[in-house]
């Protein structure tokens, strides 16, 4: 009897671990934020995965409703373009400029949501590019302090905050949007009951939990001088992978340079940094998005300076010069596969 009740709980336990590896993959594409953007979603069923996948392409969409520059009826374009003192906008914008005063604290202003006006001028958002005279670049940065932007609370519950800009300023999210997007995506996926799925949301990666056999996600970093190729991969688990460089958008000026869609608010110019791209590895999208596009900028002792001074995030840099620096938190986590001409592991 005893070896019969063995038998039949043992029998049990093993349907049991069947039926828990036996997930259910649903996947979706879609194009939102100006990119391509893929879901791939593990569940006990595919009815509960596709409609997790649903409701996170349309949090997305809704998102970029709400956070486009150039969809007329967003609040984003509303601030932009309004003759008025105060524009009302929904909660996300809310978060973002809460999240972006942060940001532009931490980074001494090199992480800035108001450089638009300059983007504009330099043609990255119409893909009519030039080089604007110095004069022009001059007064426009009068128009990109952050902290000239405030919000009062309204007495509306759709659209709680009124957005208050001086004439002439201009926001815009794309430097940490896609990060908030996953985000929000992983929290949608939570209330849905999904515990394993990896978005990449135009090159951001963003994983909830491990794989469906319970081993960690592998992702590739780009190699900058050919992205064709891998420059190394990374083990994650419910992580965000965020990569910023310059060798995606850019454009060759009348005078011979490259210049880069990545902006120095110091100078009103395309960033000219020692760093090909920088990679950071951290739980929260949105933080990933703003460190790798400041980090860039910073160049690469001025990002291993502010890294130390924080800790709260891992990184990949990889300079004009082939070497590769990755964090200590890495160290277990990372395979190099390009033949770099130096690496560096960053211990403190």
């Amino acid at each position: 009897m005893k070896k019969f009740l063995a038998s039949s709980l043992s029998f049990m336990l093993f349907s049991v671990f069947l039926s828990s590896c036996r997930q259910s993959k649903s996947f979706d594409t879609f194009n939102s934020m100006n990119t391509y953007m893929t879901v791939q979603v593990f569940s006990s069923n595919a009815n509960k995965g596709e409609k997790a996948c649903s409701a996170v392409k349309e949090e997305i969409l809704n998102l970029e409703r709400i956070l486009s520059t150039t969809i007329e009826e967003s609040d984003v374009y509303k601030i932009n373009h309004s003759s008025l003192k105060a524009t009302l906008a929904h909660k996300p914008v809310q978060e973002l400029l809460d999240f972006s005063s942060i940001m532009y604290g931490k980074t001494q202003g090199l992480f800035n949501p108001a450089l638009y006006p300059l983007i504009r001028e330099w043609g990255f958002t119409s893909e009519e590019y030039k080089i604007p005279e110095q004069k022009r670049i001059d007064q426009l940065l009068l128009l990109t302090d952050f902290s000239k932007i405030s919000m009062l609370p309204s007495e509306s519950a759709e659209m709680p905050v009124s957005v208050f800009a001086e004439e002439g300023m201009q926001i815009d999210f794309g430097a940490i949007a896609k990060g908030y997007a996953a985000d929000m995506a992983v929290k949608v996926l939570a209330e849905h009951g999904i515990k394993s799925a990896l978005l990449d949301l135009g090159g951001n990666i963003q994983a909830l939990g491990k794989k469906p056999d319970g081993s960690l996600w592998t992702v590739g970093v780009k190699c900058p001088w050919d992205t064709e190729k891998v420059a190394c991969a990374l083990k994650i688990e419910s992580k965000a992978v965020v990569t910023s460089g310059g060798y995606e958008r850019f454009f060759t000026g009348e005078d011979g340079k490259t210049y880069i869609h990545i902006f120095d608010p110091r100078s009103g110019r395309p960033a000219e940094s020692d760093l090909d791209s920088v990679t950071i590895v951290c739980p929260k999208g949105i933080y990933a998005d703003a460190l790798s596009t400041s980090l860039f900028v910073m160049g690469r002792n001025a990002a291993l300076d502010f890294w130390k001074s924080l800790g709260d995030f891992d990184f990949i840099l990889i300079t004009k010069e082939r070497e590769i620096l990755y964090s200590k938190g890495l160290s277990s986590y990372i395979k190099l596969i390009f033949p770099f001409e130096k690496v560096t592991l960053v211990e403190d």
